[in-house]
């Protein structure tokens, strides 16, 4: 009688782990855009360095299902740039996934899933306490480029630095699942590709 007792407990508790987990999502094709763009940031807080922003920046984007090899360039935060330190710029060239279907799925370079990413301190781990107002106008600017869609966000920055409330904000990205890597002979000049 126990060990019926203990086979319907088990059974219970795997068909409820079936039940309770998400559907996942299928990986799909995808091909890499390149994207190029200057962000304006206004009225910062603090004044960053330029130091500062490259990590930042580059920790939301690798977070965001960006290809690693951006490229960054901070300006107007040096430390002879006075209060325009306040309101520097960004300069981003980068690459992220967009999902192909159908004919155009045979030029898929990756396949990425649509996953749900949350931006909040310490997720990526360069974005802290402080970071509030620059995670608002990396909402506003820098975002609606990428085509990720913000499903939810607590950017109250006032009240988050006076009531210590965490602030953050939830974006669906698509997120590079495997990557398939050019044939050498095709990338390298003076190399013809053996035939298959």
């Amino acid at each position: 009688m126990k060990v019926l007792g203990l086979i319907a407990t088990i059974a219970l508790v795997v068909a409820s782990e079936f039940v309770d987990a998400a559907p996942i999502a299928e990986p799909q094709p995808a091909v890499w855009v390149s994207h190029m763009l200057v962000i304006d940031l206004s009225n910062l807080p603090k004044r960053y360095s330029c130091d500062e922003l490259w990590y930042k920046f580059k920790a939301v984007l690798m977070t965001l299902g960006a290809r690693p090899d951006m490229k960054i360039l901070p300006y107007r935060c040096e430390r002879g740039a006075g209060s325009n330190a306040y309101s520097p710029k960004v300069q981003l060239q980068f690459s992220i996934p967009r999902a192909v279907s159908g004919e155009n799925a045979r030029w898929a370079d990756l396949q990425v899933s649509s996953e749900s990413i949350r931006l909040q301190p310490g997720s990526p781990g360069r974005i802290d306490r402080q970071d509030c107002n620059l995670l608002n106008q990396i909402r506003t600017t820098l975002l609606p480029d990428l085509g990720a869609t913000v499903i939810g966000f607590n950017l109250a920055c006032q009240a988050s630095q006076s009531a210590h409330s965490p602030f953050g904000l939830t974006v669906k990205a698509l997120i590079p699942v495997s990557q398939s890597l050019p044939d050498v002979a095709s990338v390298v000049p003076g190399i013809r590709p053996s035939p298959r």
